[in-house]
């Protein structure tokens, strides 16, 4: 990976292990290129980013600030991208996330509007880590660029969670609670926690990406599957609308996003109308190592096949499946007569012969 310069032309070169190597030619004066680092170049004219011109960017004058970014006399950048406003002069690099000039702070470089930079900080959870959160003596700020005014400067504080992954969106300080920089009407900072991804609870309810839910108590749910709860009296869905015509005795998870119970299928939260919960089943999906499990969006019962809640009319359930050919498309969906998803192949040809005789 990186820029090739033979005198004659530049190149830039990438590998993988599921293409292998490529190359194309940059369009850059092979007798003034200059390779910066492993992603940036320039020559008298142009900088470049992984073999592409950065648009306006002054090539006699860019020069790579730290890791990750660059600047020429008027601009800065990040991964080729223009950081607005910024200061070259004067900017600073503290990580890829955080960096500074003498104006503001910026995050993944989008300016935080900051209003005092001399008490800004960028806040901790308990266990140390630094959270999407700061402060100033003025304002709050959640680290996309929201500002939040009037806090309270010495209560203000990220929300701990149990799972790192979940402790990114909540903040408090002794009067309010905020999720990603918005305040939540009536949540109650004293007892608010976090108790799953992107779901909050008080001692009155609980609260899913900082709005307010009909659920009581989360922790008294139970979850089926990654879109399902239960209560013990409803089902209700990832977002907590009740599903009208679950019954909630018979009520199971299939795998993935398939549900059903003693009268219906359901493909996520909508009811797939035609289907039969006695005979239903996800279509299976098989590489050439064997059977993988099953698929997330095609189903069958045993007189119709699914695509998510709707019907793909003249499927024959008895041999629909999904199969990933050598020489096929990636993924191939079929039945004996046609194919649905990825292309015919030679494979599929013999596979079918072998199988159904045709």
């Amino acid at each position: 990976m990186g820029y090739k310069n033979d005198g004659k032309e530049v190149t830039w070169h990438t590998w993988n292990e599921g293409s292998g190597h490529n190359s194309w030619k940059v369009d850059a004066d092979p007798n003034t290129f200059e390779e910066l680092d492993d992603d940036y170049g320039r020559d008298k004219k142009h900088a470049f980013y992984r073999g592409d011109i950065i648009k306006g960017a002054d090539g006699s004058s860019f020069r790579v600030i730290g890791k990750w970014y660059a600047a020429d006399n008027l601009h800065v950048y990040v991964d080729g991208e223009l950081v607005e406003n910024a200061d070259p002069a004067s900017f600073k690099v503290h990580s890829y996330r955080l960096t500074e000039d003498k104006k503001d702070f910026y995050w993944d470089g989008k300016a935080l509007n900051v209003r005092d930079k001399s008490s800004f900080e960028i806040m901790k959870y308990s266990s140390g880590e630094n959270s999407s959160w700061g402060k100033d003596k003025h304002n709050g700020y959640y680290l996309n660029g929201t500002v939040i005014p009037n806090i309270d400067y010495a209560t203000f504080h990220p929300i701990d969670a149990n799972r790192p992954v979940q402790s990114g969106c909540y903040a408090a300080d002794k009067h309010r609670v905020f999720f990603m920089g918005k305040e939540i009407p009536g949540a109650d900072p004293a007892t608010f926690k976090v108790v799953d991804f992107y779901i909050g609870q008080d001692k009155n309810r609980a609260y899913q990406k900082g709005k307010a839910t009909r659920i009581k108590d989360y922790t008294k749910l139970t979850q089926l599957g990654r879109l399902m709860y239960s209560d013990g009296y409803h089902i209700y869905d990832s977002d907590f609308r009740i599903l009208k015509d679950a019954d909630v005795s018979t009520f199971e998870h299939i795998s993935d996003n398939w549900y059903r119970d003693k009268s219906h299928v359901w493909w996520s939260n909508k009811i797939v109308t035609e289907a039969n919960p006695m005979t239903f089943r996800p279509v299976p999906v098989t590489s050439g190592s064997g059977h993988l499990g099953t698929d997330f969006n095609y189903g069958k019962d045993d007189k119709h096949v699914f695509w998510n809640d709707s019907i793909i009319q003249g499927a024959d359930p008895e041999s629909f499946e999904k199969r990933d050919f050598p020489d096929g498309d990636s993924w191939t969906v079929f039945d004996r007569n046609r194919v649905y998803q990825g292309k015919d192949s030679p494979k599929l040809r013999e596979y079918l012969k072998k199988k159904y005789g045709k």
